[in-house]
């Protein structure tokens, strides 16, 4: 029998046969149940780990301290951060990477908790699943102005998935089953729990979960997946956007075959890039805002047309647009469809491909594409070309290509790279490929700068045998600096590469807001040694000028086994990197 999440008690399931019990035998129920109660923190580890949960992240304070320590003592890993935020995306990062929730951020309260804000957000806009907990001073003190008293569900409402209180300890398994199924459902997203002192420190009997977590999606309509199909058999320049929706059905398979046995080309999105290798023939983000607005039929998967792709200005007026989302209010967004399927992408895929493979002639299908082909091929020549004249300069400080040429020529190819700044991000996405899935992390849907430092944490204690590699401007790089002491103190060894071109987008900036002899306040000291900072930590730590030095400084950086920070002098005055 399913029970009622928000109405049932706890006991309602076995008040008849409680009842029935004789003197004796109730006299034993409640010595075990009395027995077997713990307080509020303990139920969160236990319940933590029943899901799988393998790393939560805080900074130990009020009145969360303990439930860490709870869940020290069965298993789970703690990571003591420096500042909310980080945490928040650590464990964002670290479900991203992993591909389910693995990890969460427990905060303290009052400021603890809306420190925590920016990383819910970047978590919401990215739509990562996520659960916060938020500790939260007695609700029997609300009102009489109590250290660090705050409500924040009403702060995260807008922001979250979904945001509720907790005010007993009998309830945590509930609430947390539920976070759970929540923050993954559909599209995923992030979940904030209010957790009162008085469900911390109040005891209950532990039980199993009751909440029903079985998710079916959506079911689609044969017509429409037939429609598709005929669009799709029927285009003489079809083109595939793919984008970092499709990790949580990871259709892997599915996109190799419709790519490879009907000849379609593919771009993506900035974090959809390895869900296909970026080497592979029919991959043509070099020459993406070409295939935009020549192809008569776009498929669009788990990609939103936000103002990463320029809100679909750049899409051919007459093309065919084919929409597949698990959301279904994102259909339609921006551009409306011929076609719009709400559904899982990998099953949308497998009912294409069923389709698909009744019809096509495969020989002359991939004939007709051929002259389609060789237009992208012209173009992605000429791009390529183009980037290799901009990473071949010795000058100095090097250019922000040169840069990313060097640690691009050094990665292995399941090396996980995150991408934080403006223009050495930009740089990156022209310069650096990505071959795996789930292995390129950037600023996101919102830009947000900062991200890089903890997102490497994150993706590192997902994947620990992997290379990890942040890339951070050296204005993304502040924000987060800290957290560098945080992986050298939890042994983390990953690399940290910043980009110094001493400020805000360079000198582009405050040269075109500010006269000549103005301040500097869009931009830093010059050659600010931020390394030292890493040095301090107790980290590997190395300052690179010339183009030829930073490659034997990657190297010299994995060979120290530990956390490594390597600053390396961008030149100010380079260009924003366009198409």
């Amino acid at each position: 029998m399913k029970r009622d999440f928000l109405s049932l008690e706890p006991m309602d399931d076995f008040a008849g046969q409680i009842a029935e019990l004789s003197p004796e035998k109730l006299s034993l129920f409640k010595h075990k149940l009395k027995k077997e109660a713990v307080d509020g923190h303990t139920l969160i580890a236990q319940s933590l780990k029943r899901l799988g949960i393998t790393h939560v992240y805080s900074v130990s304070g009020t009145p969360i301290g303990e439930t860490l320590a709870a869940c020290a003592k069965i298993g789970i890993r703690p990571i003591g951060v420096r500042h909310q935020q980080g945490g928040v995306m650590m464990a964002a990062a670290q479900n991203y990477v992993t591909g389910r929730v693995t990890g969460l951020p427990i905060l303290s309260a009052g400021p603890g908790v809306t420190n925590a804000a920016t990383g819910i957000l970047v978590a919401k806009d990215n739509a990562w699943p996520l659960v916060v907990l938020g500790g939260r001073r007695p609700l029997s003190m609300q009102g009489m102005g109590s250290f660090q008293d705050l409500d924040a569900i009403s702060i995260f409402q807008s922001m979250t998935k979904w945001s509720a209180l907790v005010e007993r300890t009998d309830k945590i398994p509930e609430y947390l089953d539920r976070a759970i199924h929540i923050a993954t459902r559909g599209r995923p997203g992030p979940v904030y729990l209010d957790l009162p002192e008085e469900a911390l420190t109040g005891t209950a009997s532990v039980f199993g979960s009751c909440v029903n977590d079985e998710y079916e999606p959506p079911e689609t309509d044969a017509e429409t997946i037939r429609q598709a199909a005929k669009i799709l058999l029927h285009a003489k320049r079809p083109a595939i956007i793919v984008g970092k929706g499709v990790r949580w059905s990871e259709p892997y398979a599915e996109l190799q075959q419709l790519v490879n046995g009907l000849g379609i080309p593919f771009i993506t999105s900035p974090m959809g890039r390895g869900f296909l290798p970026d080497d592979h023939p029919l991959c043509f983000n070099a020459s993406s805002r070409l295939i935009q607005s020549k192809a008569d039929t776009i498929l669009v998967l788990g990609a939103r047309l936000d103002w990463t792709f320029r809100f679909g200005t750049d899409l051919a007026p007459d093309v065919k647009l084919i929409q597949v989302d698990i959301h279904r209010q994102e259909i339609g967004v921006n551009v409306t469809p011929t076609v719009g399927i709400v559904g899982d992408v990998k099953q949308v895929l497998r009912q294409l491909l069923t389709r698909l493979n009744i019809k096509v002639n495969g020989g002359a299908r991939k004939n007709l594409l051929n002259s389609w082909g060789n237009i992208l091929d012209k173009r992605r020549e000429e791009r390529t070309n183009k980037l290799e004249l901009k990473m071949s300069h010795d000058t100095v400080p090097m250019s922000p290509h040169r840069m990313v040429k060097e640690i691009r020529d050094f990665l292995p190819r399941d090396a996980i790279t995150i991408l934080d700044g403006n223009v050495s991000m930009a740089a990156a996405q022209q310069v650096l490929p990505s071959y795996m899935p789930a292995s390129r992390l950037t600023a996101g849907s919102n830009g947000c700068r900062g991200v890089g430092i903890p997102f490497g944490i994150g993706a590192k204690l997902s994947c620990p045998d992997r290379l990890v590699v942040a890339i951070c401007g050296d204005t993304a790089f502040g924000f987060n600096a800290m957290e560098m002491e945080t992986a050298v103190r939890h042994r983390i060894p990953l690399l940290f590469v910043v980009a110094n071109n001493e400020g805000i987008s360079g000198a582009l900036t405050q040269k075109a807001l500010f006269p000549s002899d103005h301040e500097r306040v869009t931009m830093f000291q010059p050659a600010i040694h931020y390394e030292n900072i890493m040095g301090a930590f107790g980290g590997h730590s190395e300052f690179v000028e010339h183009p030829k030095q930073l490659k034997p400084a990657l190297e010299r950086a994995v060979e120290s086994g530990t956390a490594a920070c390597i600053n390396v002098l961008v030149d100010p005055d380079a260009a924003y990197p366009t198409e």
